[in-house]
């Protein structure tokens, strides 16, 4: 698979995870945008970065790799807005384990598509 395409489909994973459940708890799911609706406080514009990342990669990648801003800046700025609710957790002294319970498939799916655009990067 060349990167063009990689770059695409993990672009649209990032913003398809925003959307569904982040946390599960009860039966019940919170999505990443539910998140940022109902915050009022900076954590939003970090859960934002996650998102507008995965838009720009998709953009940037269709665009035949020009990228605005670089592609490695966009994908340290997906891995910064996913991983923001662990470090924030553990930062609050919050037990990791739990934590690990509660994230929901959204918050899975941003992530392996965050870790994977950071370490898999083909030359074509």
């Amino acid at each position: 698979m060349n990167k063009k395409m990689l770059t695409i489909i993990l672009g649209a994973l990032l913003i398809l995870g925003f959307f569904l459940p982040y946390i599960s708890f009860f039966g019940q799911g919170v999505s990443g945008f539910d998140l940022v609706k109902q915050g009022g406080k900076a954590d939003v514009y970090v859960l934002l970065l996650s998102p507008i990342a995965g838009i720009l990669l998709l953009v940037g990648a269709l665009n035949n790799g020009k990228y605005v801003p670089s592609r490695g800046i966009l994908v340290l700025l997906a891995l910064i807005g996913v991983l923001y609710l662990i470090i924030r957790s553990l930062i609050e002294g919050g037990p990791l384990g739990a934590m690990f319970k509660l994230l929901g498939i959204g918050y899975y799916l941003s992530l392996a598509a965050a870790v994977v655009l950071a370490i898999y990067n083909p030359k074509e």
